[in-house]
């Protein structure tokens, strides 16, 4: 893919925050991080996964943007990493994936850049299309960077589920924000107020069976989320990290020049 804090205000007590902490008022502590993380008017987010590639660790990229609360909203894509890698392996990827693709949402509106399919329909890689939001956002969504631009705070909700163990690591920073540092094992087999997205990564580890998670959480004096990071060992070594940043600064998100939108 892939933290009284329910006050939103506070430190948690010590015997709550400590190694081997057991289940309840630590899972209040994550559940109302999401909640706070939520409450964000406006802020930039990236999410990165890293695997094993032939010659190295090979990254997949996603960034994103939301204001007025998601209402509008802009991810892309930034597989360059993935798509040099399957070159050098003898299986390039059709089209041209050396500059990333994007999705805006605005209010009900759907925009898509065209991105490697451009040259097959005769159009720029810079050009859009558009659709209805409600054409494009059905229940279950299998393209990642329409999922982000859909839900920009959609990763977090895996730390909703029950904490098994809770660890203060300190102070430290992300992206020059300080924000203290908390290891997790989450129960994955536990309740969780909703069931997880099909084909979201928190579906995904539930499906791969996945019985318990560890998690690194990042989070700020308002109990704000500024970094999550989930390594999972399984047929490799994967590594997804979650930023949130530049929150309630001055973010904008644009909408796509009508000159480079391809009506229907």
């Amino acid at each position: 893919m892939i933290v009284a804090m329910t006050a939103r205000g506070g430190d948690p007590p010590d015997d709550q925050a400590g190694a081997g902490a057991g289940p309840g008022h630590e899972g209040q502590t994550l559940d109302a991080a999401v909640a706070a993380t939520r409450a964000v008017d406006r802020a930039r987010v990236e999410l990165q996964t890293t695997v094993a590639g032939p010659s190295g660790p090979v990254a997949l990229v996603h960034r994103g943007a939301f204001v007025d609360g998601g209402a509008r909203a802009q991810a892309e894509s930034d597989m360059t990493q993935v798509a040099a890698a399957l070159e050098a392996a003898g299986q390039q990827l059709d089209g041209d994936w050396s500059q990333p693709t994007g999705v805006v949402v605005d209010g009900d509106t759907v925009y898509s850049q065209l991105g490697p399919m451009a040259e097959a329909l005769g159009r720029a890689p810079g050009d859009w299309t558009t659709a209805r939001l409600a054409d494009v956002a059905g229940p279950q969504v299998d393209n990642d960077t329409l999922a982000l631009v859909l839900d920009p705070l959609g990763p977090l909700d895996l730390l909703r589920r029950p904490v098994l163990e809770l660890e203060r690591l300190g102070d430290e920073h992300v992206r020059g924000a300080p924000a203290q540092h908390l290891r997790a094992r989450l129960d994955l087999t536990g309740a969780h107020p909703n069931e997880p997205a099909p084909g979201s990564f928190e579906a995904r580890l539930v499906a791969a069976g996945f019985e318990t998670l560890p998690v690194d959480v990042w989070v700020d004096a308002e109990q704000v989320v500024h970094r999550l990071v989930v390594t999972v060992d399984a047929a490799g070594t994967l590594t997804t990290t979650f930023e949130v940043f530049d929150v309630n600064a001055d973010v904008v998100v644009a909408v796509p020049d009508p000159a480079t939108v391809i009506r229907p």
